[in-house]
Formats: C-alpha cells, sequence, structure tokens
C-alpha cells in the first residue's frame, strides 16, 4: 500500500485536482500529436510551415492583448472574494470584444497572412483570461476541456476545410477554429456574478495597473515557447518553422505538462503560504521532488522514442543526429523548468511582479541571440541551447532576487544546482 501511495505522489502530486489537470494536459499535448501527422500529410510543407508561423506569432501577440489581466484572476480571484464581482464583469467585456473584433478582422481579411496573425490572437488573448478563470473558479474539468479545445479546434478547423474541399485558404481555417474555440470555452467558464457591484479597486483600469508589471513577463514566457519559430521563419524559411515545430513539440512535452500541472500547484501553494509559511516551504520541496522524478521519466521516454515519435509526426522530416539531440537536451531542460516554477509561486506570493518583468524578458533577449548567433553552425541545436541558457539565466536571476526576502532558502540549492548541471553537462557532450 505505502509504494502504491509513493507512485501516487509521483504522477498524482496534487490529489484528484491535479490528475484532472494531469490528464487535460496529456490531453493538450498529445493532440497535436495526433493532428500534426494529418496535418504534415494534407498540406505541402511551405503552408503547414505558414501555418506554424502564424500560430507562434499570434501566440505571442495574444499576450500583449491579455494586458496582464491572467495574474490578477489567478491571484486576486482566489485569495479575495469581494474582488469577483469586479472581475467577471470586466472579463466578459473584453472576451466578448476580441470574439467580434477577431470576426470582422476575418471578413476583411481575404489572403493577407499577416491579419490572420491577429485573427488567431485575439482568440488566443481570451484563453489565457479564460483558463485562469477556470482555474480560479477550482473548475479542474473544465479547465482540462478548455485546455484541449482551445489547443485543437484550429487544427482540426484546417483539418476539415481540406476534406470538405472549401475554397477557404488554411490560414482562415485557423482562424475560424481558434473563434469557435473561444466562444466554447466562454460558455463553460463564464458565470454571471452574484453582485453588479463596481468595486473601483478591482475596476478593469485598476487591475490593468496591477497586472501590466507581469506582462513583459508573460509576454516573454510565451516568446520563450515561439520566437525560435519565428526566427528560423524569418532568418530561414516558413518551412523550417514546421519542422522546428515538430522537433520543439516533443522536446517541450514535459515543460507542457508541468505547465498545465502548475495550474493546481500555485492555487495550493498560494493557500499554504498564506496560512503556515514554514510548512509550505517543506511542502514546496517535496513537491519539486515528485515532480523531478516525473520529468526524469518524461525525459528517459522521449529520448527512447523520440525518431519513431518524430517519423510519425511529420515524414519529411530527415531524422539525423541533430535532430535527436535538440530533442532530448530540449527535454532536459524541464529539470530546470520545474525549479523556475517553484520561484514564480514564491514570487507570486510576494507580489513581486516587477522582477519577473524585468528577467523573463532579459531571458528571452538572451535566448533570440544565441539562437541568431549558433542558427548556422549548429542548426536546430541552437534553438535547445537558446532555450536551455534563457531558463538557466531566469532561474538564476530569480534566486538571486530573493535573496534578501523571508523566501531566502525557501528553495533547496541542490535543485537548483543538480537541474542546472545536467542540462549543460548534456549540452556540452552533444557538442563536443
Amino acid at each position: 500500500m505505502t509504494k502504491i501511495n509513493q507512485f501516487s505522489k509521483v504522477f498524482m502530486p496534487f490529489g484528484k485536482s491535479g490528475n484532472i489537470y494531469l490528464f487535460g494536459a496529456l490531453g493538450q499535448g498529445l493532440g497535436p500529436v495526433v493532428l500534426t501527422p494529418i496535418l504534415t500529410r494534407i498540406l505541402d510543407v511551405k503552408s503547414y510551415g505558414e501555418i506554424t508561423f502564424i500560430t507562434s506569432f499570434a501566440a505571442i501577440l495574444g499576450i500583449l492583448f491579455s494586458f496582464g489581466l491572467p495574474i490578477v484572476i489567478s491571484r486576486s480571484y482566489v485569495l479575495e472574494e469581494e474582488s469577483r464581482p469586479s472581475i467577471l464583469k470586466w472579463f466578459k467585456q473584453i472576451v466578448i470584444s476580441y470574439i467580434l473584433l477577431s470576426i470582422i478582422l476575418t471578413l476583411l481579411g481575404g489572403n493577407n497572412l499577416s491579419i490572420y496573425i491577429f485573427v488567431v490572437a485575439l482568440p488566443f488573448a481570451t484563453m489565457q483570461l479564460i483558463l485562469p478563470l477556470a482555474r480560479a473558479q477550482d473548475k479542474s474539468a473544465q479547465f482540462a476541456f478548455i485546455s484541449v479545445i482551445g489547443t485543437l479546434l484550429p487544427s482540426i478547423s484546417v483539418v476539415l476545410n481540406y476534406y470538405l474541399n472549401s475554397p477557404t485558404t488554411s490560414a482562415v481555417a485557423l482562424g475560424l477554429g481558434a473563434i469557435i474555440g473561444a466562444v466554447i470555452s466562454f460558455a463553460s467558464v463564464y458565470a454571471k456574478p452574484a453582485s453588479t457591484k463596481i468595486l473601483s479597486k478591482y475596476s478593469l483600469l485598476n487591475s490593468i495597473k496591477i497586472g501590466y508589471s507581469i506582462l513583459p513577463h508573460m509576454f516573454a514566457m510565451v516568446a520563450l515557447l515561439n520566437i525560435d519559430k519565428v526566427i528560423f521563419g524569418n532568418q530561414l524559411d516558413k518551412t523550417f518553422s514546421g519542422y522546428l515545430q515538430v522537433i520543439m513539440l516533443v522536446g517541450t512535452a514535459p515543460i507542457l505538462i508541468l505547465s498545465a500541472l502548475n495550474h493546481a500547484w500555485l492555487n495550493q501553494i498560494l493557500l499554504q503560504l498564506k496560512s503556515n509559511s514554514t510548512k509550505a516551504f517543506e511542502d514546496l520541496n517535496k513537491t519539486i521532488f515528485r515532480l523531478l522524478i516525473l520529468v526524469f521519466i518524461l525525459v528517459g521516454l522521449i529520448g527512447l522514442l523520440n525518431p519513431q515519435i518524430i517519423g510519425i509526426l511529420n515524414p519529411n522530416l530527415l531524422i539525423n543526429s541533430e535532430v535527436n539531440k535538440t530533442v532530448i537536451l530540449t527535454s532536459m531542460s524541464s529539470f530546470i523548468y520545474v525549479v523556475y516554477l517553484a520561484n514564480t509561486h514564491l514570487l507570486t506570493w510576494q507580489k513581486r511582479f516587477w522582477v519577473l518583468g524585468i528577467t523573463t524578458p532579459a531571458s528571452v533577449v538572451l535566448q533570440s541571440i544565441i539562437i541568431y548567433i549558433t542558427l548556422d553552425p549548429l542548426g536546430y541545436l541552437s534553438a535547445a541551447i537558446g532555450f536551455g541558457a534563457a531558463l538557466t539565466l531566469q532561474v538564476l536571476l530569480l534566486e538571486i532576487s530573493r535573496n534578501k526576502t523571508e523566501t531566502k532558502g525557501a528553495i533547496n540549492r541542490w535543485y537548483l544546482v543538480g537541474s542546472i548541471s545536467l542540462f549543460w553537462l548534456f549540452a556540452l557532450w552533444f557538442l563536443r
């Protein structure tokens, strides 16, 4: 019985609710794995690269259009009950406005790919608000459903567009799928506020003032996962954006799962810190350890199966040592990502959003510079090196920023040293 409990703590570190979040993460992560082989077979390599380029660019813009409000939902809605009527009011206004604007742009877009970046970005921005609201309301089942719907519907729309022999372009179909996903997600999570009284403290303008300080962080975090595809598409060709998308889809699979589990972890740690910080620090390290074990298992599976997975995802991509090294090294950065998440929880609790607003963009700047400099000699591997370097710098800066606060020493230093050392040892081995 003890062994069963230990096993469940690794794969379900947050209990039943966390297990549902994990299910959503698996659906979110495995959905593209299921659809990508279809997309790479029905679309030519250039069209698939264009879809990837639009999606990556739109994901970055979608964060800007969220105005930092997701952090207000994540924190204030959970810890300050009086904020909920106001939050629900401006939440409804923004989501409906963005969906309508996206529809208008679709009607005016024609064949202009640049416009469809905005068509997709606006629904993506609404998802940035919808997901934290589902999490804040502790609607884990809805969160899992929304995660999958928001991820899959744009691609499903492209697939249906092809098989129905529609004259609509893939870019238009992608935009329509994003809009439909946003509408369904909004309907599944929105609830009319109990009171219509507007509290000025939580009005839209004041909420933006609270959240804007973390907006650079949110923007940079999405850029961290997408800027490589944008750079490859601009510096080389849109085709390479499509190839890199497949490579990084496999390499960042553990991070996608960790990101979804984080929605349960954040709520848990905030409430624990509110009641007993000492006990919360102990539980924080226990959870870090369990998640590191989970990452170890996932990285091992990726190392064993990545050639087969990539071959299924895109038969047009030549699987060589460079591709394999990129996938494995990217997956190794997941160890650093666990420690990074723990740091962000502590800073969120202290409302030190400005730290994230400075350190994350600095990390992405480093990532972009490394990719630009090493793209020619290293190829795809430059994306993995840049990604790992960004996470390394980010974690180190966050640790330094907490050095003179009450959270100093909250995270076991061996987790930090071990995760960073492991990544860079593998990087040096692959570069030798």
